[in-house]
């Protein structure tokens, strides 16, 4: 739930929004395979959040502040914990240029911070690993919520009318550092060490466990950029991302589950008095260099979508149409392979109700 008032305060406008969100986990499994009650293991999670952000603009200055608390709790029937925090934002934008050609310039830099408490399967899950390669997941119910803070720096650019008139450029280009306090990821761990907890039991003697790193860097640099004329648009955009974790011992190492660095661009024409937009896009995935499982690929992507009526849009998709065999980083492992979807058709109708 969230609310925005606009006002003016001695020739400052500001834009407040305000509002609160809570997500509620109560899972119950179980069954004869043995395999679902420790990949989704049973238990209760409610987190819940409020924030209070205020947007003021004078002139050529713009500055965002804002502040956010979150809560979690986390039980099952033998486990729990909790946690909360205070996290501030601030951004400051400043566009000095008054030319028409520099008039859209603006620099930005922004200081954020972040919270994100564990979810329910990082901490309770439990059990063989089944069919196959055989070995134990040990829950881990002290693992603490991650807290992230972020510094960027950027600059954005807007111009109209440039090749003909109603045509529209807009450019965007950031830099980010990300540095994650009790980062957790998963850890693979051996039966031979007699620290590490793990048992010796049926199958190879490891097991797997998450747990909390001291800290994980992750930075990168994004641009985003759309010329559009109209009855068509044509976008480019990239994102080159690394990272790596730090141990509470000082060890290094780097990231396997990070997104993709990206390479997109994307072309749409528009049709029927504007109603009417068909398009594609190819879309190049570079591996992370700390995922040894992973591998580059590229996806070509068509869709469509239709303003049936003022409040009727249908909407078609359709992604990897060339079949390309590939694995998300994000939903990989370092150890076994999990590949994503083929083709994949997705329809949608939005209807609006009410003005």
């Amino acid at each position: 739930i969230c609310n925005t008032s606009r006002f003016e305060t001695a020739g400052i406008a500001h834009e407040l929004t305000y509002g609160g969100d809570w997500v509620g986990d109560d899972v119950e499994t179980g069954g004869t395979a043995g395999g679902d009650s420790f990949y989704t293991p049973s238990g209760k999670r409610n987190v819940s959040g409020a924030y209070v952000q205020d947007k003021l603009t004078w002139e050529w200055l713009e500055v965002i502040t804002g502040l956010r608390y979150d809560r979690y709790s986390l039980k099952d029937s033998e486990h729990e914990t909790s946690g909360d925090r205070l996290s501030p934002r601030i951004t400051v934008g400043v566009a000095p240029f008054e030319s028409a050609d520099l008039a859209g310039l603006q620099f930005y830099g922004t200081y954020a911070e972040g919270y994100r408490s564990p979810s329910l399967t990082e901490t309770l899950i439990s059990g063989n690993h089944p069919a196959g390669v055989t070995f134990p997941f040990l829950p881990n119910p002290n693992l603490k919520p991650e807290t992230g803070k972020t510094v960027e720096f950027g600059v954005n650019y807007k111009q109209n009318d440039i090749f003909e008139g109603g045509d529209a450029l807009r450019l965007k280009a950031a830099y980010f550092n990300n540095n994650v306090e009790d980062y957790i990821d998963g850890v693979t761990l051996s039966a031979f060490d007699p620290t590490s907890g793990c048992p010796f039991g049926p199958g190879i003697p490891i097991c797997f466990q998450y747990q909390n790193f001291a800290k994980a860097k992750i930075n990168g640099f994004e641009l985003e950029s759309v010329y559009d004329a109209g009855w068509g648009y044509a976008g480019f955009s990239a994102s080159i991302i690394n990272g790596h974790t730090i141990s509470y011992e000082g060890e290094r190492a780097d990231l396997a589950t990070i997104p993709s660095s990206q390479v997109t661009a994307q072309l749409g024409l528009r049709f029927l008095e504007d109603r009417l937009t068909v398009g594609g896009e190819v879309q190049y995935n570079g591996k992370p260099k700390g995922n040894p499982v992973a591998k580059d690929y590229t996806l070509v992507n068509a869709f469509a979508s239709y303003q049936a009526t003022d409040n009727l849009k249908l909407d078609v998709r359709a992604d990897n149409l060339f079949d390309v065999k590939y694995t998300n980083p994000l939903n990989a492992s370092t150890t076994a392979v999990l590949y994503e979807p083929g083709v994949t058709l997705k329809l949608a109708a939005t209807m609006r109700f009410g003005g």
